[in-house]
């Protein structure tokens, strides 16, 4: 079996080291793992956020070109305007079909799991669901729980992370 060397540091996304957060300043401080650890799952999140408002093209590819429905043409969530979640089949397929898509343009998911959120107020027309998911790092993977709203009106999906994990 494998040992887990504690004091190795967790090392952020190739887009997350040459983002230059302060560029005016000439120095930069080495983050701590707590510090590593928030930043890893805020970037987690940008992606997320930026994941599931793309929208792809409506136009599926040819059938002989297999490749292409996991590639980057694909990437993003399908028109929310055709979503229909009014019935409990609906919204398993909803969470299922988000599911393979984190599993697909989120490699830093060791686990994901998507479930459909109850909504309290009946009013109310916002489509809510949790993602619950491990996140590949090292020296031990870290498990994340982000609350999810998707805006009917502007199909927007807002991702805030959970306290409650």
């Amino acid at each position: 079996m494998a040992r887990i060397d504690k004091n190795k540091n967790l090392r952020p996304s190739i887009l997350d080291r040459l983002i230059d957060l302060d560029p005016k300043s000439t120095q930069e401080v080495e983050p701590n793992k707590h510090q590593r650890l928030r930043e890893l799952r805020a970037s987690v999140k940008r992606d997320l956020e930026h994941l599931l408002n793309t929208r792809y093209r409506i136009v599926s590819p040819p059938e002989e070109l297999t490749q292409l429905e996991n590639s980057i043409l694909n990437y993003g969530m399908a028109d929310l305007a055709t979503v229909n979640v009014t019935d409990l089949e609906k919204r398993r397929e909803f969470t299922r079909n988000l599911e393979r898509l984190l599993k697909i343009y989120e490699p830093r998911f060791k686990t994901v799991k998507v479930n459909y959120q109850e909504n309290p107020d009946n009013n109310d027309r916002t489509l809510r669901f949790r993602i619950d998911a491990t996140i590949y790092a090292d020296p031990s993977p870290e498990v994340v729980v982000f609350d999810s709203v998707l805006e009917p009106i502007s199909r927007t999906v807002n991702i805030e992370e959970s306290n409650h994990v």
